[in-house]
């Protein structure tokens, strides 16, 4: 009791001394385009002394505060790489009329010059954030960064040693042996369920449009759950809020302003972009589109033929803030993307097949911020997402009755006319629909302790259906409630010595229980340029995708929630490592982590269709591994290094006997046991904008069940007929995953051009993908009708040459 009594009295005390004291607080801005500047460095210090007094950074938002000072003549100084110190005399009284200091600071960008004495905003983080397994990209990085076709933020993170992909066609996330669907990506805060194009090969996220990437690999701290593995946390530019180019006798210009256009145009997709001032605020666009149906419809149409392919996807993406009210941040964000593609298939004697798929991402997010000039601010957000993909199939089999049709005409001696009218239907539909309503406090304490607490609840519909010939064969609906809360407590007992402790209780209206999550991170500096980082913590996950893991292409995700008083997926993570700053932009860190599965589902082999509870079978598995990553960045040349070692095991009852046997215990289709990657990034001429890039990957081959012999097929399908019950063969198996595929290696470079096209800046681009035009494996096709069998393998990516103009309006 004494004991609760002194944390009580010492609560009282923190709280008395920040109402006795003053803050200074603010926003940091770019003065040429009105963007926030995160993560900048802040701090007061005495009048005529150089010591320095309090400090802070500012956040994702470019918001900073200063807690408990007392009255004095200070200096605020705020200082990042990039922009010109800001240096600004600040007086406090002891009159009564004396408030809370609110400033609103623009900083003067400069050329960077690594040799200046000033602080980064990578060193302010390494200072004073408890933060395990954390990587920063901003948009300049990733459009430096060679890719297919265009930037892909997720081919990005790709290079990360925590980071893999299943192969070549496939940008989804691996983290640290994880499944894609474990991983959570948030655009502007709201959740994204299929974050890809293409089946795949390119996410959805403009590169030209991100302010910030922040990617959490593991340990993640209390405010974020429902994911077992990962974080990607995307905030996209706010626009520029700067002079528009409307005529000053415009009267719409005081309420919308636009002032950038950029067009950018590859080999097989453009893309535009537009922003401006707004009423108090700033909007901005973009939109992309793919026209590879456009080329296909243009070769066939020279032929007078029908395109039998049709394929193309387009996404935009829009987003306005205004501050019409003091202390009152209003943000409107919305997205929209669109898969759409088609086949034909028609030959003679063969009946005509017509494949139709569709997919679509859209997201609608308003937010308010509130920050009052006091110690703390809030956030609340309402959001909407929509995720939904549809497969129609049809075959007509009148394609191959052309006799029948020319006998009808020869006997009534005048044409036919037959329509078309499938004879075989096959429709399938999933979706998912999120609103979610969720509000997150901060409360400034003091220099040593704040605390951050929130709520969320998010209610799903989330629906399976399959037609076939007309009939419906199975249609699945779940409608759960997830609610959850979370408080995390940041804690500084000494200068040294930083602590992230929280928790997170949720509750699913499918689970009976409620589930707390605890959290703890550490960070101890044993010397100023070297912290030991240290965290543990409890996760879970209400639904999960049902995507087999052998999946080559990933064309869509199939979402499922866990179903009715099931044990959610769950986990723990155990992470300990050590980052050491050598200088600005030079880092060298190393991590170890541990991640056991107490629960994860996969497909079952023997599922029944009658019976929903019988489609997944549950298991556990383990993670396990180290990484290391060197960052470096000189006057002219950045990048990375990373080499990571992991070892990824199931165990699963497949079968579903209650047991689980040798043949059940298996490596996870994601181990790769050794990986290398490298970033390179040179600037061949500053003054010219030429820029190099050079990516390289080399990594263990993915394990795969190894075909090891044939058998006659004893399925009704492919039993042959009465006087050959022996016509088909097919693959006999061995253990699953037991072997391995060869050693993957693959290296891109890119080259950046400056110059101008109609006396207009551009940029020219080139790419080559795989530039030693090495043969990695994508599978093996065995032919067991040739004596002996034959088997042939698969490549993945060839070398591939790509070029592109980026072009400002």
């Amino acid at each position: 009791m004494q004991n609760v009594y002194y944390k009580y009295f010492l609560f009282t005390i923190l709280l008395s001394s920040s109402l006795l004291s003053y803050n200074v607080s603010g926003f940091v801005k770019d003065s040429s385009n009105g963007e926030p500047v995160p993560f900048s460095n802040t701090f007061i210090s005495k009048l005529g002394s150089d010591k320095i007094v309090k400090g802070a950074s500012s956040d994702i938002n470019g918001y900073f505060i200063i807690t408990g000072l007392e009255a004095g003549d200070y200096i605020l100084t705020i200082s990042t790489i990039g922009y010109e110190i800001f240096k600004k005399e600040i007086i406090i009284s002891n009159s009564d009329d004396q408030e809370n200091i609110r400033l609103d600071v623009l900083l003067l960008p400069q050329a960077i010059d690594l040799n200046e004495v000033s602080v980064s905003s990578e060193r302010t983080r390494f200072n004073e954030k408890v933060e395990v397994s954390r990587i920063n990209i901003t948009s300049e990085e990733i459009k430096m960064i060679p890719a297919f076709v265009e930037s892909d933020v997720f081919r990005a993170l790709q290079n990360l040693p925590s980071v893999s992909s299943a192969n070549d066609f496939n940008a989804a996330l691996i983290v640290r042996g994880g499944s894609p669907d474990e991983n959570l990506v948030l655009l502007d805060g709201t959740q994204i369920y299929n974050p890809y194009h293409v089946g795949g090969i390119f996410s959805t996220f403009n590169a030209d449009l991100i302010s910030d990437t922040e990617f959490l690999a593991g340990g993640f701290p209390a405010e974020y759950g429902n994911r077992l593995s990962s974080v990607l946390s995307i905030t996209s530019k706010e626009g520029n809020s700067k002079e528009g180019r409307l005529p000053e006798g415009w009267g719409m210009k005081k309420y919308w302003d636009y002032n950038d256009i950029n067009l950018d145009v590859s080999l097989l997709s453009s893309k535009v972009s537009a922003q401006g001032p707004l009423y108090k605020g700033s909007w901005i666009f973009s939109g992309r589109r793919t026209y590879f149906d456009q080329f296909v419809k243009a070769y066939y149409s020279s032929r007078d033929e029908t395109s039998p392919f049709d394929y193309y996807f387009w996404d935009t993406h829009f987003k306005i803030q205004t501050s019409p009210i003091k202390y009152h941040k209003f943000i409107y964000s919305q997205f929209n993307g669109s898969d759409n593609l088609f086949v034909n298939i028609t030959a003679e004697d063969f009946p005509q097949v017509n494949f139709d798929w569709d997919w679509i991402n859209s997201t609608n997010s308003f937010e308010w911020k509130y920050y009052p000039n006091s110690n703390y601010f809030v956030e609340t957000m309402i959001s909407r997402t929509k995720y939904q993909f549809d497969v129609g199939f049809e075959v007509d089999f009148t394609t191959i009755n052309q006799e029948t049709i020319d006998e009808c005409e020869e006997s009534l001696g005048e044409e036919v006319e037959v329509g078309y009218a499938p004879d075989l239907t096959y429709i399938l539909i999933n979706s998912v629909k999120d609103y979610t309503l969720n509000q997150n406090y901060k409360l400034f304490i003091s220099d040593y302790y704040d605390i951050e607490l929130g709520w969320e609840y998010k209610t799903l519909n989330m629906a399976y259906s399959e037609e076939f010939a007309g009939t419906q064969t199975a249609s699945k609906i779940d409608t759960p409630n997830i609610s959850s809360a979370f408080i995390k407590n940041l804690w500084k007992p000494i200068s040294n010595l930083s602590l992230d402790i929280g928790m997170r209780l949720s509750k699913s209206s499918y689970y009976d229980n409620y589930i707390l999550d605890p959290r703890i991170g550490l960070k101890y500096n044993i010397i100023p340029d070297l912290a030991l980082k240290m965290m543990w913590g409890k996760f879970t996950q209400f639904m999960f995708t049902i995507n087999q893991e052998e999946q080559l292409l990933r064309l869509v995700d199939f979402w499922q929630a866990v179903g009715e008083s099931k044990a959610p997926q769950s986990n723990e993570h155990y992470v300990i490592g050590a980052e050491y700053w050598i200088s600005n932009g030079n880092t060298i860190s190393i991590e170890g982590y541990y991640k056991p599965y107490s629960t994860v589902y996969d497909l079952s082999l023997v599922a029944d269709p009658i019976d929903e509870d019988s489609y997944f079978s549950s298991g556990i598995g383990t993670a396990k591994g180290i990484e290391l990553l060197y960052q470096f960045n000189t006057n002219r040349l950045n990048g990375w290094v990373g080499y990571s070692f992991s070892d990824i095991t199931r165990e699963v009852d497949l079968n579903q006997n209650g047991e689980v046997s040798d043949s059940e215990k298996y490596k996870s289709n994601y181990n790769k046991p050794h990986a290398l990657n490298f970033v390179l990034n040179y600037k061949l001429s500053p003054k010219k904008k030429w820029d190099f890039g050079l990516t390289g990957t080399l990594t263990s081959g993915a394990p795969y069940t190894p075909v090891i012999g044939k058998v006659f097929s004893q399925s009704v399908e492919q039993y042959g007929s009465l006087e050959n019950p022996y016509l088909y063969l097919t693959n006999l198996y061995g253990d699953r995953n037991s072997a391995q595929y060869p050693m993957y290696f693959r290296t891109d470079i890119s080259f950046t051009k400056g110059g101008k096209i109609f006396k207009n800046p551009a940029q020219w681009k080139f790419q080559i993908i795989n530039l030693t035009n090495n043969f990695n494996v994508l599978f093996y096709n065995w032919n067991h009708y040739s004596s002996p069998s034959k088997v042939s393998a698969v490549s993945m990516f060839p070398l591939i040459f790509t070029f592109g103009v980026s072009l400002e309006l």
